[in-house]
């Protein structure tokens, strides 16, 4: 991205549709990666430009797409295979309710509300340098110079953060311990955002989280009956149904 163009600027949506408009272009055959920094939700802002999302990308720059914050999204599941799921099962795991965040290992997507319904912005916790947060706004520092303002209008931003960033280094550490079994490493990229930061946060969530191999398994065993919970959900006697697909499922992890 050419940073020298938004330097010394506060980038929001509102300056982009005006100031910046001329800056701007269209990419249409655009795919979701790693590399967005953030989306910006304009689908309800009166404009002349074609386009319902302003997309903040590392290497592509800022460009229009007709897609919504929610399409682009839900299109992750595509690039990672996986897309919300692993973020769902973790909430339900630790109990938390609202405000669906995309974590997959070290990559992290937070919504500034809801997130799961309606159409937000969305912004990239591993390319974050700096937080603020000012009444119900929320300002981003980016990893690359850039500041980048969004609407926040309920919470505390810095908790938000915090949970979102939790559920990264559960993820991390779920995942690391498993690949440990087969004798391999999880290398964390160059940068993780604030993720080193919030590892040594002492609030009693974390305190309350023991790293064991049982505790491990506890939540494998959780992402299992998730997943056979959405399976079965709405069936007749689905607790039935979910015993027979469990013992199947045990079955084909033995010999025979």
């Amino acid at each position: 991205m050419k940073q020298n163009i938004y330097k010394d600027v506060i980038i929001t949506s509102e300056y982009l549709l005006n100031q910046g408009i001329n800056l701007l272009f269209s990419k249409e055959d655009f795919t979701v990666d790693n590399e967005i920094i953030a989306l910006l939700d304009v689908s309800d802002i009166p404009r002349m430009i074609n386009g319902k999302t302003i997309v903040i990308h590392e290497k592509f720059g800022i460009f229009f797409v007709k897609r919504t914050t929610k399409q682009l999204m839900n299109e992750f599941h595509k690039f990672n295979r996986v897309g919300f799921l692993l973020s769902k099962a973790l909430m339900k795991y630790f109990d938390m309710k609202r405000n669906i965040p995309m974590v997959f290992g070290f990559c992290s997507y937070m919504p500034m509300s809801g997130g799961s319904r309606n159409c937000t912005d969305w912004i990239a916790l591993h390319w974050l340098k700096k937080v603020e947060q000012h009444g119900t706004s929320a300002n981003f520092e980016t990893d690359n110079g850039l500041t980048i303002r969004m609407n926040f209008p309920n919470g505390n931003l810095h908790d938000r953060v915090h949970d979102v960033y939790f559920l990264s280094e559960q993820q991390v550490i779920t995942l690391g311990s498993i690949l440990a079994k087969g004798n391999m490493k999880m290398i964390p990229p160059r940068y993780v955002g604030l993720l080193n930061d919030y590892n040594d946060c002492r609030c009693l969530f974390h305190k309350d989280i023991l790293v064991t191999w049982s505790g491990i398994c506890n939540r494998v065993d959780s992402f299992e009956n998730f997943l056979l919970d959405a399976i079965t959900k709405g069936e007749i006697e689905a607790d039935v149904t979910k015993e027979i697909y469990h013992q199947k499922i045990y079955r084909i992890m033995k010999l025979y």
